[in-house]
This record gives C-alpha cells, structure tokens and sequence, in this order.
C-alpha cells in the first residue's frame, strides 16, 4: 500500500468528523465549533485514533478506522473511501479562488489553439468541485447522453446527473434521490459518490451510487459508517429520474468503543451495466456490481461467503425496468484480496467482468470473471499482471489508486480494458505509469497488453484515469489524463486516442480538452481528483469524452467533448 492511499484515507475520516462535529453544534447542542471547542476534538480524535491503532494487531477491530489502518498496514487492497466532506475552511478559499475566476477564463480563452471548443456541463454557478465521473449514452437516440459527478456543492458529496438530448451542445442539472439507513431509523444518509451511469434498449436510464454515513459522536464515543448500494431507474431517455432508489445491499457499521461496535462489511465502489442488445437473451437486463470488504469472520452476503478480513467482487442483477434485484452473488471466486471491476457484454449477452487482486502485491493480477449457467467463473489465469507505484508528481497529493482500476469496453467478443502501470508483465519499469491496454478474447481468454501513450518511454510524465470504449465499427479508443505537454508536470490535458487496428497501435492521440490545468487548484488541500473518469461512445460510433476540469485556475468543474474523428 502506498503511503500516499493512508493520508487519503485518513483525510476523508477527518472531513466526516468536521461536518458531524458541526452538525451537533448546531442542531443538538451537544458541541461546539468554537476555536476551543475544535482544539479539545483534535485532541480527542488523536487520543481515540492512537489507542485504536495500538490495539490493531488483534482481532475483531474495536472500529472500522482501526480495520482500515490494518488494510493498509499489511498490504491488502487500497481501500478508496472517499472523503465526503470538505475540509474546514474550504468554502472561503473557494470564494477567493472563484473572485479570479472571469479574469482567468479570459486568459484562457485567449490561450486556445486548437480545434475543440469544449462544453462546460454542470450548470451552477459555484466553485465547489465535481470529480469522478460516471457516463452513457441512449443506444435508442444515439444523441442522449447523462453525466453523474460526486459533487460538492452542498459542502458534502452529493450525486449530480446531467442530460444532454443533442450531442452534448446543451445540459441539464439534476440531484440524485438520496438513500435512507435501514440501521438508524431510516433516516437520509450523509454522502453519496461513486456514480455509474447505463442506459437499457428503450432509452431508461440506471443510474448507480454508494451512500453512506461518515458519523462520529464524541460525547458518546459513538461511530456510525453503514454503507449502502442504491440504484435509481430514468425515464424519458435518461431526462428525470425516479424519486424512489432500489437498495441494492445495506452493510451496518456502526456502535460505540465502550460496548458493542458492529462492522460486519462494508461496500466500495459500485458501477451499472445494462444489457442494451435487442438480440441479447438477457435484453435490459441490469447489473450493479461491487466490492464487498469483509471485517469480520466469516461474512455472509447474499450467496456470496467472504472470509475474514478479504474482500471480494459482488453481483446482484435485475431482469428487467421495474423489477427487483436478486440477492447478490461471489464473482471473484477464490480469489480474496480484489477490488476495483468493470463489467462488459458480449453480443450474445454474455456478461463478464474485470477486476484486480492484490494477493501477490506490489504485482497486481486482473483476472475475468464470466457468468457461465448462473454461475460466476473466474478464468484460469490473469488476463494482464502489472505493477502499479503511483504518480511520481509532487506537485500534487490527490488519491491516484483508481489508476490502476480496469476501464473496459467491448466489441462482438473482444474485450479492450484500460488501465496505468510502471511495468507490465516483467517488462521495462518506468518512474510514472503510463497507460495500457489489455485485449481479452472472451471465447478464448487469449488477451495481449500494450502501452497506449506516444510521448517517450520513462518521460516522468503522467498518465491516469483510463478508459476505453469501442465502437459499432470496432475502433477502440482510451481516454485519460496527461501531462506530457506541461514542462513543468503540473498541468494535464484529457487525451483521447484511437485504434482501428484491434487495440495494437494508437497512431492518433491528441488532447481534446481545449486547455491545460491543473488538477489540484479545483479541491482544497489538493485532496481529491476522483478515482475515474469514462469514455463512452454512441451506435453512430460518436465517442463522448467528459473529465473534471480546473481550467478557470479557480474551481472545479466539468467538461465536455463529442469525438466525431
């Protein structure tokens, strides 16, 4: 584990401790925020955060922190939890920030060279930022497509979903419905994030989350971090969103350090796949697919057994608009150190999904997993193996961990899943990753990696958050950010870059975001710049690229750009 992933960590604790700390200032009256008050709770924090770390070598873990410093601590997969709230402070830093802002779109605008001329996609007009992004495009329109962001405009990550209805020329701005804690008298839940985005043959639009708490209760000594897997059904071509979420899986994780503290699992990262193909025998049928981390010994969910202290990739499908979700299913097999998936589907509506483990860490092995008479099969071996070290940019101090993520997309039934790495398969290491691309056969599992970016071999340049998508005509392309035209390795452009050889060569890769920025001026402190960021493309084989952006050197925002080359 990097020590760059434990900061992170760390950090998003302390955010959901501010906010709740304030909360019952606020409204119960049991604390304050004055500069005293604040004083006493750091104190508190680092005299309850000591304790629980020198009582981390036994089990079971007196709370969920104490089980995140062990994950880290020995090496296991990279829990990612976001840090759903923003730091004390930030929203008078964003104030000054946003007073530059008309000055600096002038600047850049004047700056524009190129052929792109970008359309800005959220539609209020704040500086709080939008990362991690989740997308689709309406196979029935082709010119349908919705972009959900967590998003923190209102202090704390909330999902946000944006319609466009031509091409990406014009957007709308929507909130997501929240969900409820089955745990806490079903009351709203603090945080979303993690959007995915799916779209089934008629034009309904999915959209998928994980919803949360981040509640800690210093008179009490009380925690409260339940997880929780929602999905929402869209209607009218993806333009509203039904007021109502399906809980997929709810996960307690809550208690107090003086008694009992109850943390079975917990849940992370969650995407939706629909099966679009009207010749498909699964037509519109939706997958919302997941990891699961197991804190206790054994964990029981659905049909799926994870043993303790693992974590594995779960499933739970629904057949059809309206109809219920099934209970969720193992996908990783064996296999009890993953995290990080991505789901295609073939064209004969088979689907099989991607993901990584980190049991023989540093060396990651992503493996396929292909639902086979009902049950998941994991191949018999791993479809890439690479080494992942991080961003070499000091510069910067945001999370990068969903670099080495699977982003996937298919053809017929060739897979195409890209991702970052410093070394593939024994080969040469580089000092930064650079982005490749593996091609899986799904009949035969055969598959072949390459590197995508052009710019030279161990240029100390950055390459992260990739995607790829693959049109009706079979050309493969890959999004991500990149800063090889920066000097000074402190701006990223978003790159695009086309195959139409299968994936073997990429001769055409250029920056389609109109300027450069740099991706720590939008989020205070630099603390987050999302763990993705999809590439879509349309049956007219239209590729959408939409990315977080900093571009007015003040906020946040997000960004967009229809790919017609």
């Amino acid at each position: 584990m990097r020590k760059g992933n434990c900061r992170d960590q760390s950090l998003g604790l302390s955010f959901g401790i501010s906010r709740t700390f304030s909360n019952f200032g606020k409204n119960r009256g049991t604390f304050t925020t004055s500069g005293l008050g604040i004083a006493l709770t750091s104190l508190l924090i680092a005299l309850l955060w000591g304790s629980l770390a020198s009582a981390q070598s036994t089990a079971p873990f007196t709370d969920f922190s104490s089980y995140v410093h062990w994950m880290q601590k020995n090496h296991k997969a990279p829990f990612d939890r976001d840090g759903a709230v923003m730091p004390p402070g930030a929203a008078a830093a964003l104030r000054e920030a946003a007073a530059k802002k008309h000055t600096l779109e002038a600047m850049n605008a004047a700056a524009i060279t190129n052929k792109y001329h970008n359309v800005r996609v959220n539609q209020d007009r704040n500086p709080w930022p939008k990362a991690e992004l989740g997308s689709a495009i309406d196979p029935s329109t082709g010119t349908n497509w919705v972009v959900m962001a967590n998003d923190f405009r209102e202090n704390y990550d909330h999902e946000f979903y944006h319609v466009s209805t031509n091409n990406g020329q014009a957007w709308t701005d929507d909130s997501m419905v929240g969900g409820n804690d089955p745990f806490s008298g079903f009351i709203p839940l603090t945080f979303q994030s993690d959007p995915g985005v799916s779209f089934d043959s008629a034009g309904n639009s999915y959209l998928s989350d994980i919803t949360g708490n981040l509640i800690f209760d210093a008179n009490n000594l009380y925690e409260n971090l339940d997880t929780e897997i929602d999905a929402v059904q869209g209607f009218s071509h993806g333009t509203y969103t039904s007021l109502l979420p399906t809980p997929i899986d709810d996960q307690p994780c809550n208690g107090v350090f003086t008694g009992t503290f109850n943390c079975p699992g917990t849940l992370d990262k969650p995407f939706i796949a629909t099966d679009s193909n009207p010749n498909s025998p699964n037509q519109d049928t939706s997958y919302v697919y997941y990891t699961y981390f197991c804190n206790a010994s054994p964990c029981t969910d659905g049909t799926a057994t994870i043993p303790a202290f693992g974590s594995a990739i779960l499933v739970s499908q629904s057949p059809g608009p309206g109809q219920p979700f099934s209970a969720p299913a193992l996908v990783s097999g064996t296999l009890t150190n993953t995290q990080f998936s991505d789901l295609v589907i073939d064209a004969s509506g088979t689907p099989h999904i991607f993901f990584d483990d980190f049991t023989d860490s540093p060396t990651i092995n992503m493996w396929e997993s292909t639902l086979e008479a009902g049950k998941w099969v994991v191949s018999k071996k791993p479809v890439a193996s690479f080494v992942y070290h991080g961003l070499l940019d000091l510069n910067w101090a945001f999370r990068d961990s969903g670099a080495e993520a699977p982003g996937c997309g298919i053809h017929g039934y060739e897979a195409y899943c890209a991702f970052s790495a410093n070394q593939v398969a024994g080969g040469k290491l580089e000092g930064s990753p650079s982005v490749y691309l593996a091609s899986i056969s799904v009949k035969t599992g055969a598959s072949n990696v390459v590197r995508v970016n052009s710019d030279a071999f161990n240029d100390l340049k950055e390459h992260f958050f990739a995607w790829a998508t693959a049109t009706p005509t079979g050309a493969v392309y890959v999004g991500w950010y990149d800063s090889r035209n920066d000097p000074f390795n402190a701006k990223v452009q978003y790159f695009v870059a086309k195959s139409t050889d299968g994936g073997k060569t990429f001769p055409v890769q250029v920056p389609v975001s109109d300027v450069a920025f740099n991706p720590c001026t939008g989020f205070p402190g630099c603390g987050f710049f999302g763990d993705y960021t999809q590439l879509v493309s349309g049956p007219d084989g239209v590729v959408h690229a939409a990315w977080s952006d900093t571009r007015d050197g003040a906020s946040m925002q997000i960004w967009s750009e229809t790919i017609t080359w």
